[in-house]
């Protein structure tokens, strides 16, 4: 960690050397819905909510995106041991140009889109306007969602960002201690993140600011049994008085099979609860996702070249937005039959059952 270099920012701009992608778990396979998944689409609300009564994503009678999702750049602050990182910086990094951000605010209005959420493959917190894009968004009167490390979130930022009416603020912390979070992060920075989120709820409190809240970690092996609950508990007893998501941890995807290794680490238990898994209709590929340089991406967990639908600096939004390359996507998911889609091996549109009731306990006694 002593051999990372950072721009003027803050941003990571080195990679590990020793970070390998496991290039042979992206061999996609033909796959479609078994009967049980279509028995369960076809009457599960919490799978089927995308689709409408024909089966049909509900968005395909949307012109425009209801959500657009933004990458101010790619650089952050962290080296995730999770993170496919080699694939986003394939192509350089870098930070949106102001210019950019205000074509895409301007043609949301006039298209009606209702949210605007600063997340992608970066830390949104690094760009050197980031706070003039939440105020431009703001002023158009779009729903605003945020995710951050908080790790450059210092009081000052905290203050500012309180005075953004965001809906969502989600808040990534990858254990409950120094050395959890560590090999989580692969950064030592774990008190100053602790510190920068107590700082930004506690004032929360006191403005009694309406934006919900989410504290997470990504549930990959690096955090015990025991710290698991201490995390859920204490951070519900941060979150007290404030409006909260209670998914405190998440399952590890794969990153469309870029990085099927993370999970080898999960324990057995969690393991053998995820034998039971569904396949089901993607939520990311029901917005637009623009990257720092332009690049419209299919999903927000795509970070190969294959998930560019196209460029905002080439094309016209809607042209990409209503394109082939979209529609594609959006049928392989009605149908389930994914062909040569790296949808095929992702296991961002999967659902555990078991994973999720295991996590609903862990929320109700922590």
């Amino acid at each position: 960690m002593s051999n990372i270099k950072y721009d003027e920012r803050g941003g990571i701009i080195s990679l590990e050397d020793n970070l390998k992608i496991d290039a042979s778990s992206r061999n996609v396979k033909k796959h479609s819905y078994s009967f049980l998944e279509r028995l369960l689409l076809k009457r599960n609300r919490r799978l089927n909510y995308l689709l409408d009564d024909s089966g049909k994503y509900k968005c395909r009678n949307e012109k425009t995106p209801s959500v657009i999702r933004i990458g101010p750049t790619n650089r952050c602050t962290a080296q995730c041991f999770y993170c496919p990182r080699a694939h986003i910086h394939e192509n350089g990094s870098g930070y949106m140009d102001f210019g950019m951000y205000e074509k895409i605010i301007a043609w949301a209005k006039t298209k009606g889109v209702r949210e605007i959420s600063f997340a992608l493959f970066g830390e949104p917190l690094l760009h050197p306007r980031i706070f003039d894009m939440f105020e431009l968004a703001s002023r158009g009167g779009f729903r605003l969602r945020l995710s951050t490390n908080a790790i450059i979130m210092s009081a000052d930022f905290a203050d500012r960002i309180l005075g953004i009416p965001f809906e969502v603020m989600e808040m990534s912390l990858d254990g409950y201690s120094n050395l959890e979070y560590e090999k989580g992060k692969m950064v030592n920075q774990y008190d100053r993140a602790k510190k920068n989120i107590e700082y930004l709820l506690a004032q929360a409190k006191v403005k009694k600011v309406k934006t919900k809240y989410n504290i997470h970690f990504v549930d990959a092996g690096n955090v015990s049994q025991e710290n698991k609950i201490n995390f859920v508990s204490y951070w519900k007893k941060q979150l007290e008085g404030l409006d909260y998501e209670t998914s405190f941890y998440y399952e590890p995807h794969n990153w469309a099979g870029t990085r099927s290794e993370v999970a080898k680490n999960v324990n057995w238990f969690d393991k053998l609860l995820s034998k039971l898994e569904f396949k089901k209709p993607c939520i990311y590929i029901k917005g637009l996702n623009i990257d720092w340089n332009g690049n419209c991406i299919i999903c927000t967990n795509d970070p190969t070249e294959t998930a560019v639908i196209g460029n905002m600096n080439e094309s016209d939004l809607s042209m990409i937005y209503n394109g082939e390359k979209r529609m594609k996507y959006l049928s392989a998911h009605e149908s389930g039959d994914f062909r040569e889609l790296n949808c095929a091996v992702c296991t961002v549109n999967s659902y555990w059952p078991l994973l999720f009731l295991k996590k609903r306990v862990l929320n109700y006694f922590s």
